[in-house]
């Protein structure tokens, strides 16, 4: 399973670096790069983190700013983020007690840091064990409020005017328009295929499929849902795969 990477650093030259070792361990990750707290809390809501690399210092010009730590807080307080492992990048002598004992966070990268150092600690990171991908929760942003979706729940995707409707086992949510791709990067499970260039079906909650007549019948779901003449051999390519 592709682990998501995400480095909260101000420092570009030190940001370009971390990017750089992480991208020689050769591992199936994505990462991602945030200068500032709101820019680190936009991508860990859009999309699923395995790991955090936080600077603890992320505003040089604020004298004694912790800001790292005040977001690594904030982030113990998403659900999804409780038990994620984190680390913190530092140059101070030591904010390990208050750390350790209130952020549980796995390690520390110190500055100026050493490739070994930074591989040793990443590695060790990425063994930690991955929740099962579908036990989890999804996020939406509508309106400025925070949704969350448990992803096991999620029957089916959809595009309709320019909205994406999210129907669940026992609820319906509307979102902004997202392209199907974004959509299934943020969901990060082999469930969701798309069948079409405007639904994405959850494996689990298919009853049948009919090829010829291009429609696939879902369980909770009275309307049958119309694979794509472009998509059609791909979405039967994937679901034969996993057979």
């Amino acid at each position: 399973m592709q682990r998501n990477i995400l480095i909260v650093e101000d420092n570009e030259t030190h940001m370009n670096a971390l990017y750089a070792i992480i991208e020689e361990l050769h591992k199936d990750v994505r990462v991602y790069c945030a200068n500032s707290i709101e820019k680190a809390f936009q991508l860990a809501l859009e999309y699923h983190i395995h790991l955090f690399l936080i600077d603890i210092i992320l505003n040089t010009k604020k004298p004694g700013d912790v800001s790292g730590l005040s977001f690594a807080k904030e982030i113990r307080g998403v659900v999804k983020y409780k038990f994620t492992p984190l680390v913190f990048i530092t140059s101070l002598e030591d904010p390990k007690l208050y750390s350790y004992s209130q952020l549980h966070c796995l390690g520390y990268i110190e500055k100026p840091f050493s490739v070994a150092q930074v591989r040793d600690t990443i590695l060790d990171a990425l063994e930690f064990p991955v929740r099962e991908e579908d036990d989890r929760y999804a996020y939406f942003r509508k309106d400025g409020i925070v949704y969350s979706v448990y992803i096991k729940d999620i029957i089916y995707i959809q595009s309709i005017r320019r909205k994406i409707k999210i129907f669940c086992v026992n609820d319906e949510l509307e979102i902004p328009y997202k392209t199907c791709g974004e959509i299934l990067k943020e969901l990060n499970s082999k469930s969701f295929i798309a069948c079409s260039r405007y639904c994405i079906v959850n494996r689990k909650y298919i009853e049948q499929i009919d090829y010829v007549n291009r429609y696939i019948k879902l369980k909770y779901i009275n309307s049958p849902v119309e694979i794509g003449v472009v998509m059609k051999k791909a979405f039967k390519e994937k679901m034969d795969d996993d057979e």
